[in-house]
């Protein structure tokens, strides 16, 4: 490993609560979850999002900058988790949106924490959504909010993934190293590089994938994990055929893994990461990719407020009890 994850960091990670639940499914194949509960480690910045964000506020400050932009879709929980982020730390926040105009509860959200909206049309956001900018588009950006530092979409760069090294490294010490593998959803890929990066040589990360085509997100895998490690380590898989019909997809199938799944567990679930990583781990373990014995920490990356783009869905607890 050759990189350091601020100490501020590691010590909120080291407060995360790891929840093992009863999963029968699991448990008929002598496999052992464990849920490690990063949506509770901030009422808005939940989930992997408090993460990937550390590192990058602590470099806009650095740098000078009171004025942060990134880029998301209309329920983006990375837009929501920066505005929430620029209210708590006193930072100017710019949001670019794909799409047309949408008055999404998210979108909302973010403006209520004080985020400046601007809308791109759908090619404008697909090439422009990086850290390169079109200078044409630059300027125009420059002139109306100002200097600015920018994240990627989804909080997708080595900074990012630098933060999220802090998941494993925590969870490595809050269980003395006896667990197999650890398992996250994936939208970018920069959660399963960061996670990869703070693991033990011993031990493997899983990443499923929700959406259909993965274009090169194992190849940006490989180069996180290499920037931040010296070389990829390789002890990572990206698994595809786990998306639940596309992102932000709830098929009727999807939908109802989700709600028994809640029933038996007590645990809330996102429908655009976490039901299918959920999902998608129920149906490797009848595949056989674990053997029995496997102990399992599986990452829960929060979201629950993009619930409400569902309908019949709330992002609160309904009569379920939750127990640590």
């Amino acid at each position: 490993m050759q990189f350091t994850v601020d100490r501020s960091l590691l010590t909120q990670a080291a407060t995360v609560p790891l929840q093992v639940i009863h999963w029968p499914r699991m448990e008929a194949h002598g496999i052992q979850v464990i849920v490690r509960r990063d949506d509770l480690i901030h009422p808005q910045l939940s989930g992997n999002k408090f993460y990937k964000l550390h590192h990058n506020l602590m470099e806009a400050k650095r740098q000078g900058h009171d004025t942060i932009l990134s880029f998301g879709g209309a329920w983006s929980n990375h837009l929501y988790a920066l505005a929430a982020a620029g209210k708590i730390h006193g930072i100017k926040t710019v949001g670019i949106v794909r799409g047309e105009p949408q008055p999404t509860a998210m979108l909302k959200d973010a403006q209520n924490f004080g985020m400046k909206l601007k809308y791109w049309t759908r090619e404008q956001f697909r090439q422009n959504k990086g850290e390169h900018i079109d200078s044409g588009l630059f300027d125009e950006l420059l002139n109306e909010f100002g200097r600015f530092y920018t994240i990627p979409e989804g909080g997708s760069n080595v900074l990012g993934a630098k933060g999220c090294a802090a998941i494993s490294m925590a969870t490595e010490l809050a269980l003395n190293g006896d667990f197999s593998d650890i398992c996250v959803a994936c939208g970018t890929g920069a959660t399963l590089a960061g996670v990869a990066a703070g693991l033990s040589a011993d031990k493997t990360a899983w990443g499923l994938s929700v959406l259909k085509g993965q274009g090169s997100m194992a190849q940006e895998v490989a180069n996180l994990v290499g920037t931040l490690c010296g070389k990829d380590s390789r002890q990572w898989h990206l698994v595809k055929g786990h998306h639940g019909g596309g992102y932000a997809k709830l098929k009727p199938e999807l939908r109802s893994f989700m709600l028994n799944f809640e029933a038996q567990t007590g645990l809330l679930l996102d429908p655009i990461y976490t039901a299918k990583l959920f999902a998608g781990i129920e149906t490797m373990a009848a595949e056989g990719v674990w053997k029995a014995g496997s102990r399992l920490v599986v990452v829960h990356s929060g979201g629950l407020q993009g619930r409400r783009g569902f309908e019949g869905l709330t992002p609160e607890a309904e009569n379920v009890s939750l127990e640590y």
